[in-house]
């Protein structure tokens, strides 16, 4: 289940007058989430800046901008609460295949 929520959320909501933009900036900012905890919380993931700023620079808004949307918040309190949770030790293991779409291979595991 841990990974179905973080799924869930990394696709962003499925409302059905999303524009392709609206989407690139869903998928971004929930990564930007993940990227940002993983960053703080798993030595054994990094992050792939060079990815990151193509897709912040595709999703036409900049990076601080990202992080202020819903989107983000939304990210960033599903992985803070499952952290928190008894199976919390999962959720270093799951951010670098939870994102895809646009936000897929930001967050990568380090060699």
């Amino acid at each position: 289940m841990a990974a179905s929520a973080l799924l869930a959320l990394s696709a962003g909501a499925a409302l059905a007058d999303v524009t392709e933009q609206e989407a690139i900036q869903a998928q971004v900012a929930g990564a930007m989430a993940s990227a940002d905890y993983a960053a703080a919380k798993c030595p054994k993931l990094g992050v792939d800046k060079e990815r990151l700023a193509e897709q912040i620079k595709k999703s036409g808004k900049t990076a601080e901008q990202l992080r202020a949307t819903e989107d983000y918040a939304d990210q960033r309190n599903v992985v803070e609460t499952m952290a928190k949770g008894e199976k919390g030790f999962m959720v270093c293991m799951l951010l670098a295949r939870a994102h895809g779409g646009y936000g897929r291979g930001i967050v990568v595991e380090k060699e």
